[in-house]
């Protein structure tokens, strides 16, 4: 993988960056209702959990690939409006990174989910950037903004994958597999 630049990537307005500490509250003010409702119950995600998640990727190797990007106002950099992580997924082998994003309610509906995506997944296909061969990401199917923003960012529609992703409608409700739509974008 190639090493990421100190001062990240940016592209119509949007920077991706790497997390600061100072960045927890409103990485915490990411994951609303709507969000969570969208994402798989995954533990606590209360201020001390954003904290805990930024330390650690802080304490990743300068340069390295970042798991997790703040996704950023180029015009004020300390102003968050959403994340890109990559997923842990297949095997170095394999040369696939698995993504995905959230955007803050307040930068909703503005482009700014795709128009991350594209940047980092245009960096991450480089040839100059290392072995990365195909990047993927998937949403459930009945979330269809996040196809639409998967489709802006120029992944392709894939397949299905029934009963893949376990969603929580509410904290106290039942988990249920929903049915993912899976979406893809290759090297050249």
């Amino acid at each position: 993988m190639g090493t990421w630049p100190e001062d990240g990537i940016a592209r119509d307005g949007v920077r991706l960056r790497r997390w600061r500490l100072e960045d927890a509250e409103q990485r915490f003010a990411i994951h609303d209702a709507e969000s969570l409702r969208w994402s798989p119950p995954m533990g606590p995600r209360d201020l001390d959990a954003q904290r805990e998640r930024i330390e650690k990727a802080l304490a990743a190797e300068p340069g390295s690939e970042p798991l997790s990007l703040a996704v950023v106002d180029d015009a004020d950099p300390a102003r968050v409006l959403g994340d890109i992580d990559v997923r842990p997924g297949p095997p170095p082998p394999f040369s696939v990174r698995d993504v995905g994003y959230a955007v803050l309610p307040a930068a909703r509906g503005r482009g700014i989910g795709s128009t991350a995506l594209r940047l980092h997944t245009e960096w991450l296909l480089d040839p100059d950037g290392g072995d990365v061969l195909r990047v993927q990401l998937d949403h459930a199917v009945e979330h269809v903004a996040s196809c639409r923003t998967a489709l802006r960012a120029g992944f392709a529609i894939e397949g299905r994958r029934p009963r893949f992703l376990p969603l929580q409608e509410s904290p106290d409700a039942p988990v249920v597999h929903h049915d993912v739509c899976l979406h893809g974008r290759v090297r050249g």
